[in-house]
């Protein structure tokens, strides 16, 4: 069998390249001449571990003409949906990405939509291509993506299960033959079923994250520890121990809430109140300002105090800044007037409108100097931080870790005023 992936950004490479290791010749597609022109000079447009070195080794064919789909049995859609600052997905741009290939495609290809899509996107472009290319009888098909940055290649080789909806039998048994390779808990349901089981998953969890970290904001205020009293929740039998619960940074990058604004959007359009899904966009917002709000409170002004910022991208593992929560507190602490310092080991340069941020080589250069430091991103090398590298300069070192990933090392140093949050200081 021959599967065309459609759309080569992140989710595409990885899905690319792990079809690829199980022995299914791909056809890797993108309309971007430059993006494919890069893949084949061995230059991945994202940084993912392990990614370069099971795809390079693959013998896949890159190409950017449409025409090249013609002899593929099955086309996987793999466009990472363009998500804008307010969270709102750009739907149109991948629909018009399938449109513009169904021409081109064999009578009878099967189409897979892994995509970022509101539901019933699936049902609407069937139709379209229904009437306007009856003579094909294409199919599709959906199965949500679960692109889980810096584990992708591990997530999608073994995956927990795999959520695919389907409207045949011939469909269903061509799919099982490909995924069966990668799962044997493959859970069957409807195109709508499968597109609403995506928005379901990013909504509790970004329920899950709101509610941690407004219950975290009051423990601060009354001297409880949040992180005792998650142990106290995940020992309920009814939550359990692997409850999505866990008091730190607001969820970030456009991911949950792309899936909540869907959710939302679906409400008015069906004139459905859904005041839960407006309450989790604001809370998680108003969270946002947590480390700022300890500044305040920590110094009278911001002007010209320098901070440092461990961790710069989105995730550890990956070298995406676009939707970053570190950037969003660099812009805030540039409208304070604060000098800001960072290090970051898979940013090597800024682009042009990060140029206010101080970009240094280690970790001990953007802390040295620093009024207070932030621990951003949770890079594995950072974990080897001591007390003693944020207090080299000063009596006292002030350090934010809204995660608490250096409290086992910071938390009860004399020399550490320690910020995290859900725990009083």
């Amino acid at each position: 069998m021959k599967i065309a992936t459609l759309g080569l950004w992140h989710l595409g490479t990885v899905v690319t390249a792990c079809l690829a290791s199980v022995g299914i010749e791909v056809i890797a597609y993108d309309r971007d001449k430059k993006i494919i022109e890069q893949l084949k000079q061995k230059i991945l447009p994202v940084n993912e571990p392990g990614l370069a070195e099971l795809l390079f080794s693959q013998p896949v064919k890159y190409s950017s003409e449409p025409q090249h789909l013609s002899n593929a049995d099955m086309v996987w859609v793999t466009y990472d949906t363009p998500v804008d600052e307010f969270d709102v997905a750009d739907v149109a741009f991948v629909e018009n990405e399938i449109k513009h290939v169904l021409p081109f495609l064999e009578k009878g290809t099967l189409i897979l939509i892994s995509s970022q899509i509101p539901v019933g996107t699936t049902a609407k472009l069937q139709q379209f291509a229904h009437q306007h290319f009856p003579e094909k009888a294409l199919s599709f098909a959906y199965s949500p993506e679960n692109l889980r940055l810096g584990k992708a290649i591990q997530i999608f080789m073994h995956p927990e299960r795999i959520v695919v909806g389907v409207q045949n039998e011939n469909d269903k048994q061509c799919l099982n033959k490909i995924l069966s390779q990668f799962s044997d808990h493959i859970v069957w349901m409807s195109l709508e079923s499968a597109e609403m089981t995506k928005h379901a998953l990013n909504a509790f969890l970004a329920t899950s994250v709101v509610f941690a970290n407004e219950l975290a904001t009051l423990c601060e205020k009354v001297g409880a520890d949040a992180h005792e009293v998650e142990k106290g929740l995940k020992s309920e039998q009814r939550i359990g121990p692997h409850a999505y619960l866990k008091a730190g940074n607001a969820f970030a990058g456009g991911t949950l809430a792309r899936d909540v604004v869907f959710l939302q959007q679906m409400g008015k359009e069906h004139q459905q109140t859904v005041p839960l899904f407006h309450a989790v966009l604001q809370s998680n917002d108003n969270h946002k300002q947590w480390a700022m709000l300890r500044l305040r409170e920590l110094f009278d002004s911001l002007t010209d105090k320098r901070i440092a910022l461990l961790g710069l991208t989105y995730k550890p593992g990956t070298d995406t800044l676009r939707r970053s929560s570190a950037i969003e507190l660099a812009y805030f602490l540039k409208s304070q007037g604060a000098l800001i310092t960072a290090y970051d080991p898979a940013v090597k340069q800024l682009p042009d409108e990060l140029q206010f941020i101080q970009l240094r080589s280690s970790v001990s250069e953007a802390l040295n100097d620093a009024d207070a430091a932030i621990v951003a991103t949770e890079w594995p090398e950072f974990s080897l931080l001591t007390a003693e590298d944020f207090a080299i300069n000063s009596q006292r070192a002030t350090v934010f870790d809204a995660n608490g990933f250096l409290s086992a090392q910071l938390v009860n140093d004399t020399r550490i005023h320690y910020f995290r949050v859900g725990k009083s200081t």
